[in-house]
C-alpha cells in the first residue's frame, strides 16, 4: 500500500484493496518516507476505515494531538481483551479510550486525580472488565512512573464495557441501572443481602450485561439453545420462588422497557437466581 498523506511518523493515510481510504498506525510507519512510498505492513498494529466524515475528523485530530505511545498502550488493552476474551471493541471507543489515557496522564503528571463515582457499580457489576483496568493502569503507572489510583481503572473499565456494548459511554450508566434494579428485585423478593463477590452474582451480572445488550439493540427473541436439563433440575427443586421473581422481573421490564420476555429467557433468569439464593454451583 502507498502512502496519500503523513500524518506523523506513526500514521499515514492511504487506501485499501476496495480503493477505500484507511488511516494506518505503526511505529515509525511513516520514518524517512514520503508522499507516494510503499510502507511496511507488519509494522501496523492498528487500521480504521472511517465510515463518516465526523468519524474521520475525530481520529484525525486524536492523532494530531496524541502521543503516538497511548495509541499503544490502547491496542495493548484491545488485543489482550480480544486474545483472552473474544471481545471485539468499537473502533470508536478505541479512540475516546486512548484520549482518554493521554488526559488522564496529562492530569496526573500535575497531581490531579478525579474519582469515579461508579467505582462500586464497576467492580461488582463488571468485575472482568474492571480486572483489566487495573491491568491497564500497571501499563500506565511503569510507563510514566505514576501511581495512579484505582479509580482511574474504573474509568478504563467504563471505556471496554462501552466498547462491548457498541455504543457510548452513556450507555454505561443505563445498563449499570438496569442491573441494579433487576438485582435489587431479587434482593427484596428473597428478603435477603446478596454477595456481589461470589462467582454465582457474578454469572448473573454477566448474563444481565449481554441480555441489556441484545434488549436494547437487537431487539430479538434470543434464543439460549437447549435448556431443558437445567429446566428439569428447578423443577426437581421445586424452586418456584426463583421463576416467580422471574416473572416480577418480567413486569418490571416489559413496563420500563417495552420489551416481552420470553419463556426462555424467564426460565434463565429464573436458574440464576435460583443458584444466588441457594448458592448453588453449575
Amino acid at each position: 500500500m502507498k502512502i496519500t498523506r503523513i500524518l506523523n511518523n506513526s500514521a499515514v493515510i492511504s487506501e485499501n484493496q476496495d480503493h477505500e481510504e484507511i488511516i494506518a498506525l505503526g511505529k515509525g510507519i511513516a520514518y524517512g518516507k514520503k508522499v507516494g512510498d510503499e510502507f511496511d505492513k507488519q509494522k501496523i498494529y492498528k487500521i480504521f476505515t472511517p465510515l463518516s466524515d465526523s468519524q474521520r475528523k475525530l481520529l484525525l485530530e486524536t492523532i494530531h494531538e496524541t502521543d503516538p505511545i497511548f495509541f499503544q498502550i490502547s491496542q495493548k488493552i484491545v488485543d489482550r481483551l480480544k486474545h483472552e476474551e473474544n471481545i471485539e471493541l468499537a473502533d470508536s471507543v478505541y479512540i475516546t479510550l486512548t484520549d482518554h489515557l493521554a488526559t488522564s496522564v496529562e492530569r496526573a503528571k500535575k497531581g490531579l486525580y478525579l474519582s469515579n463515582k461508579f467505582i462500586w457499580e464497576v467492580k461488582n457489576y463488571y468485575p472482568k472488565e474492571y480486572r483489566y483496568g487495573l491491568w491497564a493502569l500497571k501499563l500506565l503507572d511503569a510507563q510514566f512512573d505514576l501511581n495512579f489510583p484505582e479509580d482511574e481503572a474504573g474509568f478504563i473499565a467504563v471505556h471496554i464495557i462501552s466498547g462491548e456494548l457498541g455504543n457510548d459511554i452513556s450507555d454505561f450508566s443505563k445498563s449499570v441501572d438496569f442491573i441494579k434494579s433487576i438485582t435489587k428485585i431479587v434482593r427484596y423478593y428473597f428478603h435477603i443481602d446478596i454477595d456481589y463477590q461470589s462467582l454465582n452474582y457474578n454469572r448473573f451480572a454477566v448474563h444481565l450485561k449481554f441480555f441489556w445488550k441484545a434488549m436494547m439493540y437487537k431487539k430479538d427473541q434470543s434464543s439460549f439453545g437447549d435448556l431443558s436439563r437445567e429446566i428439569l433440575n428447578v423443577i426437581k427443586n421445586s424452586d418456584i420462588e426463583a421463576y416467580k421473581c422471574a416473572l416480577k422481573i418480567k413486569e418490571y421490564i416489559s413496563e420500563k422497557y417495552n420489551y416481552e420476555l420470553n419463556n426462555e429467557e424467564i426460565m434463565y433468569l429464573a436458574i440464576h437466581i435460583n443458584k444466588i439464593v441457594h448458592g448453588e454451583e453449575k
